[in-house]
């Protein structure tokens, strides 16, 4: 079986621009919503999860990607092991693979996580983006310094995307890292 050591790259220039100090709120009751928002009809309340919830979830994560390099991210071994992780009730599910634990981490440092998507980088899936990317709202309690250092940690861009923050990489693998690094951060108080 072919194997590849990274997912493909994705064709865009990185830069940094985010003032995550000036991200905008997601209102409560729209956080709340069950029933999807205008800017992603499949969303669902990411509020909340712990820095030991995103432990564990990173952890999931680590597994599972390390099941689909074995398969060559996008080989059709690699679509069948999504499919039943997917089929799996976990932690990991309803997300792109390499997604959730950046999700999840950002969640843990006080963001409101909105929508996410690894690019179609693993599987064989089509996706809406060719970026992977996370957008998020900010929280009153929000630590931008941690959110912001592991941004250039782990070289992620960052841009405003009308009144919320997005995150993106050239490389999927990056979000996982960037969730390592946020946890780490987050332990250590900033």
């Amino acid at each position: 079986m072919e194997h590849f050591d990274k997912p493909a790259l994705a064709k865009v220039e990185l830069v940094r621009e985010l003032n995550i100090a000036a991200i905008g709120h997601l209102d409560d009751e729209l956080a709340a919503s069950e029933d999807g928002i205008a800017l992603n009809l499949a969303y669902f309340d990411m509020r909340g999860w712990s820095v030991s919830d995103a432990e564990l979830i990173c952890e999931q994560e680590r597994e599972y990607l390390g099941e689909l390099a074995e398969a060559g991210w996008t080989t059709d071994k690699a679509e069948e092991i999504i499919d039943e992780y997917m089929s799996n009730v976990n932690e990991l599910i309803g997300f792109d693979p390499g997604m959730a634990g950046a999700v999840v981490a950002l969640s843990a440092a006080g963001a409101t996580p909105i929508s996410s998507c690894n690019g179609g980088t693993i599987g064989s899936s089509h996706h809406s983006s060719e970026v992977p990317h996370i957008l998020f709202a900010a929280s009153d309690s929000m630590d931008v310094i941690a959110i912001q250092n592991a941004i250039e940690a782990t070289d992620l861009g960052s841009v405003a995307n009308g009144f919320y923050g997005e995150i993106y990489a050239d490389q999927v693998l990056k979000f996982h890292a960037f969730a390592s690094s946020l946890i780490d951060a987050l332990q250590r108080g900033s």
